[in-house]
């Protein structure tokens, strides 16, 4: 087992947190922060299909954002979102995770849940609002409520350590500032061990260090707990870092579905590639 010189100030006994990548944080958060060491495991040419759709199409009156859609999602193999202002990026991610209805076509969960799929999904938005009288403390304590979570209280708090959210715990949540409540609402999407997290837009309002420190935790943490990441982004880098395989979006229609490293075959960077779709 790992040790650290010092339990921390939010009182994780280390012993008591069975997580490999939470300890792998905890351990580097005052020592590295900006990196640390992720093994991936070696890739499965026989990934299991977790979501697909089929003619997949939703409009808003005149408007069609998204047009007869076929795609799969396939479980370990992260995938970013891409596309221009407008292109379906997020009326797709709303659609995915049961926000909001086709107007056509059909989708299926292919994983097992009890009583419906958003049990095993985690969503951060970058947009959010809380009840103004209500804390940090409070909001975490609901959802664990809601989701159910199994995590023991060492485990807990070692994540709002490593989020940086035990700075202000006892805050009001609609008092955060915007980077605090991206903290927050990434903090929030995880704590069920979704089987599925969709990301929308990370690493805004977050400065370099806390960025690097939370991407790097996520991808770990995603490969430990067999979670498949879905991002929205328009930094490439975030892209890279976190993903295998882009969609990139354009007038509501996929026109790129393929493997960053096939891409990267044929073209020389993949930032000049994207720019070129825009």
């Amino acid at each position: 087992m790992m040790k650290r010189k010092n339990k921390n100030v939010f009182n994780v006994d280390i012993e008591n947190v069975k997580s490999k990548s939470i300890i792998n944080a905890l351990n580097h958060l005052e020592e590295k922060p900006n990196s640390f060491e992720i093994n991936e495991p070696a890739t499965n040419n026989k990934r299991k299909k977790i979501i697909e759709t089929k003619n997949l199409t939703k409009s808003f009156g005149t408007k069609t954002v998204l047009n007869n859609l076929n795609l799969d999602i396939y479980e370990g193999e992260n995938v970013a979102f891409l596309g221009g202002n407008g292109a379906g990026k997020t009326t797709l991610v709303e659609i995915l995770a049961g926000l909001n209805k086709p107007t056509s076509g059909e989708i299926n969960y292919l994983f097992d849940f009890k009583k419906s799929f958003q049990e095993k999904i985690g969503i951060q938005f970058q947009d959010s609002s809380y009840p103004p009288a209500i804390s940090c403390k409070e909001v975490i304590k609901f959802m664990v409520n809601i989701y159910g979570s199994k995590m023991n209280k060492d485990e807990m708090n070692a994540l709002i350590k490593i989020f940086g959210i035990d700075e202000y715990y006892n805050k009001r949540a609609s008092k955060l500032s915007g980077g605090q409540q991206q903290r927050l609402n990434v903090l929030l999407a995880l704590l069920h061990k979704p089987h599925i997290i969709f990301l929308d837009e990370l690493s805004t309002g977050l400065d370099i260090q806390i960025r690097t420190r939370i991407k790097n935790f996520i991808k770990e943490y995603a490969i430990e707990n067999n979670m498949t990441i879905i991002l929205v982004s328009h930094d490439m880098v975030e892209v890279k870092q976190l993903c295998k395989k882009i969609i990139f979006l354009k007038d509501g229609k996929i026109v790129i579905n393929d493997l960053i490293s096939n891409i990267l075959e044929k073209n020389d960077n993949i930032e000049d590639f994207v720019f070129s779709l825009l």
